[in-house]
């Protein structure tokens, strides 16, 4: 939606209590519903102020090892934010601010809105924003400008992801911030890579009693966090990625409840890494160890996300005839990001 558009649908809604099911994107406009029926009133900024600092670094504590996982990504993140003007913010379930780093002149003017390591940005605490609605969704969103509840927060422009472990709990989220003058059409592109990459790390080491299927459409993607999994105990489905679950057309409810038998094809299994599933489709994968169904052993080591990025960004660049902002279009990411790996080539 356009801002007049926005601007618009906030007079709507706000000033003349109608649903601007035109103006404003659904996600966004249902968000703003759970707003009012959780009690917030536009212009009256809650007043719940951000944790102490002795408060701050026993939640930092308790929730290192999501900080441990997620460093890699943010660090990687970071430089982009810094070129663009923008943080990198890692929140924890409840929508607390764990961390933040980036543009270093932005990270103030964040502050002045109360975005910082120690304020909770849940929609109950903050009104709609990419955080919070990210996590109430449950999906990646961006929201821009006036689509934030509160307008004293119009200032931004947020785009998020939760970070989901292999039972479907979401334990954080991971968010790109920056000014909203500037316009961020490839963050949400970014961070969705970024939190394919760290959902993948979940699923090192953590199921020994278990066998655990990797499967893609593509070879190439096998390894990659790009690939779907599932995790099965005793022929149940027990765990799994958002990539996983969709090849075989489950939802989390699936979990504890599906058999093996019913989403794969036992009797298939003769051709050497091909996975038949019960549906007709016919993958490409295997089990990470010896057993059952006869697919090869995959190599658990995940690629680094700047690595699976450079063969994204190779490909694009392939099936558009060289075009960076063809490439950049389809990869949602900036022409910089691409301008910078074509001179690391050189």
């Amino acid at each position: 939606m356009d801002g007049a558009g926005v601007e618009q649908g906030r007079h709507a809604y706000f000033d003349e209590g109608r649903l601007p099911i035109e103006r404003v994107r659904q996600p966004v406009l249902r968000s703003w519903l759970r707003c009012t029926d959780m009690g917030l009133v536009q212009g009256r900024l809650r007043g719940d102020g951000p944790l102490t600092d002795s408060e701050l670094n026993a939640l930092r504590q308790r929730r290192e090892r999501l900080r441990r996982l997620c460093r890699p990504e943010m660090e990687m993140l970071a430089g982009e934010a810094r070129e663009t003007g923008s943080v990198v913010i890692l929140a924890d379930a409840d929508g607390m601010i764990l961390d933040s780093i980036g543009d270093t002149g932005f990270l103030s003017r964040a502050a002045q809105v109360a975005l910082r390591p120690g304020v909770s940005w849940t929609e109950a605490s903050t009104g709609t924003n990419a955080i919070g609605t990210a996590i109430a969704e449950r999906r990646p969103i961006a929201v821009h400008g006036l689509e934030h509840f509160f307008a004293e927060h119009a200032v931004l422009s947020c785009a998020a992801t939760p970070i989901l472990d292999p039972r479907g709990a979401i334990v954080g989220a991971l968010d790109i911030s920056g000014p909203s003058a500037n316009g961020h059409g490839h963050a949400l592109g970014l961070i969705r890579l970024a939190v394919d990459q760290i959902e993948h790390r979940l699923f090192r080491d953590r199921f020994a009693d278990c066998r655990v299927l990797r499967m893609h459409d593509d070879a190439a993607m096998l390894g990659t966090a790009r690939e779907g999994i599932l995790v099965f105990r005793d022929e149940r489905l027990v765990a799994a990625n958002r990539r996983g679950l969709s090849l075989v057309g489950r939802s989390w409810e699936a979990l504890d409840d599906a058999a093996l038998g019913e989403l794969v094809d036992m009797r298939e299994q003769a051709s050497r890494g091909r996975l038949r599933l019960t549906s007709g489709t016919t993958l490409i994968g295997g089990w990470d160890a010896e057993g059952w169904g006869g697919g090869v052993e995959l190599s658990v080591a995940a690629r680094p996300l700047a690595d699976e990025r450079a063969q994204a960004i190779d490909a694009a660049l392939a099936a558009h005839d060289g075009n960076v902002s063809a490439a950049a279009r389809q990869l949602g990411v900036h022409r910089s990001t691409i301008h910078r790996h074509l001179a690391r080539q050189c």
